[in-house]
């Protein structure tokens, strides 16, 4: 009986061991992917062709729409600053506290491009997204 409990909790403990090596790889795929696709453009003309961002200010427009005006800059090109526009889904309850955290944390964001102007943006090394529609992009100093 002993055996059996103790063989159990070994293949169970190898089972969890081989889910969180799945989870692993599947992350950093899908970084690998992100990055692997920002390369391709050397000269950025939008925030959403940026490797990286950071979350620097979180700011929801009053009022029952879901538009956001997110403050974001470049980690690696510090003076790299923009503002964007973006609407979340009404119905999306989980997307403004993840990006408030986000910022808290000065978390690594992975911007990717959907059809048309919606775009994902998904913290790396994690599974955590947030879906929306881009509304305007500023950036001060950027040409063209």
């Amino acid at each position: 009986m002993i055996v059996a409990a103790a063989l159990t909790g070994v293949v169970l403990f190898v089972a969890a061991g081989m889910i969180w090596t799945a989870r692993l790889i599947h992350v950093g795929n899908l970084d690998l992917h992100a990055l692997a696709e920002k390369v391709a453009t050397p000269e950025p003309v939008s925030v959403l062709d940026w490797p990286e961002l950071r979350v620097r200010a979180v700011v929801p427009q009053p009022g029952g729409q879901q538009l956001v005006l997110l403050y974001v800059g470049w980690p690696k090109q510090p003076p790299q600053v923009a503002t964007l526009l973006v609407a979340l889904d009404s119905g999306d309850h989980r997307s403004l506290p993840l990006l408030s955290r986000w910022c808290e944390r000065q978390a690594s964001i992975a911007p990717v491009r959907h059809q048309g102007a919606e775009l994902e943006l998904r913290r790396r090394q994690s599974l955590e997204r947030v879906r929306a529609v881009m509304v305007a992009e500023d950036r001060p100093g950027a040409s063209g």
